[in-house]
């Protein structure tokens, strides 16, 4: 019977030995492979030994697996290499509410979360879900340009009184949603708003029925709005989304334009070394993911 590594296995194979105080060794044997139910496969890991620099996982408790080294406890929901390098994870809403007597700002933008270098916020997988009813936010991402991002996206929630939102419906009324920019590292948000006395087209005074803004980078086909959302608590509500994840420039010592496949093909610190994975680039930000070739 012929064997079918998986990619980690391929990516397991390999004793990289790096210059400096990086290596890339093949996980110790005995490795943590699972926290609270959650498969944790190479490359990721839970002990020092058993993961690539970028993808260790705390287990927290013993039972909460958390991604490491980022501003916020990430949970993991799950942790993929095949058929989709993907981390799913719960991240914060952001959030911006308003004195409706007086429409001046008051509570927090929180949310924000900027993850480690290896992933990046699936623009594929995940919308950009925006709540409110005199609401315009909008996120960016990629290198500075001549309006300082390479791209914007976001959208405008409005009701024209209380109770034109409909529980299920997201088309602009109450909420709307929009497809996310490729490359985003970060779920921050930027809030068009109305300070006290403003005449701005944003202003939020007299609204109680709808007293915050909120937005959220969500998992497609798993957030259903309802109206009594546009009361939720922002500073406790998290939603599920997808994380791609590669082989970065911030994985190891090499340093290439773009790290691409031909650009590490030859170098000491290539992954794809088995002779059943071949070396894809990245779709979603610079590096490469090694896959089992065809029959593997």
């Amino acid at each position: 019977m012929v064997m079918r590594p998986s990619i980690w296995t391929a990516l397991l194979l390999p004793v990289l030995v790096l210059t400096g105080s990086l290596a890339l060794q093949p996980p110790a044997t005995g490795c943590q492979r699972s926290c609270g139910g959650v498969d944790v496969p190479f490359p990721f890991g839970i002990e020092d030994g058993c993961f690539l620099p970028g993808f260790q996982i705390d287990c927290v408790n013993g039972g909460t697996p958390i991604l490491s080294g980022n501003s916020y406890d990430v949970k993991v929901l799950n942790l993929t290499v095949m058929p989709r390098p993907e981390a799913r994870v719960m991240l914060p809403v952001a959030f911006q509410c308003y004195d409706t007597a007086t429409g001046a700002t008051k509570g927090s933008e929180g949310g924000t979360v900027y993850i480690s270098s290896v992933y990046r916020f699936s623009d594929t997988m995940n919308e950009l879900v925006v709540l409110g009813c005199n609401t315009f936010v909008y996120t960016n991402s990629g290198p500075w340009s001549r309006s300082w991002y390479s791209f914007y996206s976001g959208c405008v929630a409005y009701c024209d009184h209380e109770g034109s939102a409909t529980d299920g419906a997201c088309q602009g009324i109450g909420c709307c949603r929009v497809d996310i920019p490729p490359g985003l590292t970060d779920n921050s948000m930027t809030f068009f708003g109305a300070s006290a006395g403003s005449s701005s087209s944003w202003a939020h005074t007299g609204m109680e029925f709808s007293p915050c803004d909120y937005a959220f980078i969500v998992a497609k086909d798993t957030y259903k709005f309802q109206v009594s959302d546009l009361h939720m608590n922002g500073s406790s509500t998290t939603k599920p989304l997808v994380l791609d994840w590669a082989i970065r420039e911030s994985n190891v010592t090499i340093s290439t334009d773009n790290m691409t496949c031909p650009e590490v093909k030859n170098t000491p610190e290539y992954a794809c070394v088995s002779a059943n994975s071949e070396c894809l680039n990245s779709t979603n930000g610079p590096g490469y993911i090694c896959n089992c070739t065809q029959g593997y």
